[in-house]
């Protein structure tokens, strides 16, 4: 089964949805959210984004195909400054957030990312695209958000995160998925769903 057919499975619509539909997200949506739980958020995103920076630099590395040396120089080069926006706002010292501090989730996720990213370029651009393609999915299907967490719902909308993931399809697009790649994916959005409920405790 190939990448997009994959992704329109009622298997990984299930976990999507369920995503989409999580009491975090929807009280990001309805503008809700306590500034606690934001802040309990941007710490595990914090930790999860070193962890994403170095899988992506290890498949870049290793990778012969320009195209993927070139996107992850790209997505290094743009997301992280608006994290680091995002801690400002909420008052949220980086500096401070150590790995100790990753709950069981980001935990496991950080370890699956890097697990396959040392395995093969596929197998590692695999465990890393739930990630970009959630997040983009959740922005997309929430409309008009309450001012206050709005700015995060634009970013992910915007058209150079979109052309971020076109190019992750485009490069895994013709990759016929064998079970167990279809198991990196899966367990990848998996550890998203559990993100996301752990964020909201």
């Amino acid at each position: 089964m190939y990448l997009r057919s994959y992704l329109n499975s009622q298997e990984v619509m299930t976990i999507i949805n369920n995503i989409v539909h999580s009491d975090f997200v929807e009280a990001m949506k309805d503008g809700t959210l306590e500034d606690d739980k934001f802040r309990y958020y941007l710490t595990q995103d914090h930790i999860y984004l070193k962890y994403y920076k170095e899988a992506g630099a290890i498949i870049g590395k290793s990778s012969p195909d320009e195209r993927v040396k070139q996107l992850y120089i790209d997505i290094g080069s743009e997301e992280p400054v608006f994290h680091t926006n995002m801690l400002e706002k909420f008052g949220v010292n980086g500096d401070r957030i150590k790995d100790a501090d990753a709950n069981y989730t980001t935990y496991s996720y950080i370890n699956h990312l890097i697990r396959w990213s040392t395995d093969s370029d596929v197998n590692g651009m695999l465990s890393m695209f739930p990630c970009q393609w959630s997040y983009g999915y959740i922005a997309e299907a929430i409309t008009a958000p309450e001012e206050k967490f709005k700015f995060w719902f634009d970013f992910y909308h915007s058209p150079p995160y979109r052309a971020i993931t076109d190019r992750y399809i485009e490069i895994l697009g013709n990759e016929d998925l064998s079970e167990s790649q279809k198991q990196i994916l899966k367990f990848g959005l998996e550890y998203e769903a559990n993100y996301w409920l752990e964020c909201y405790k």
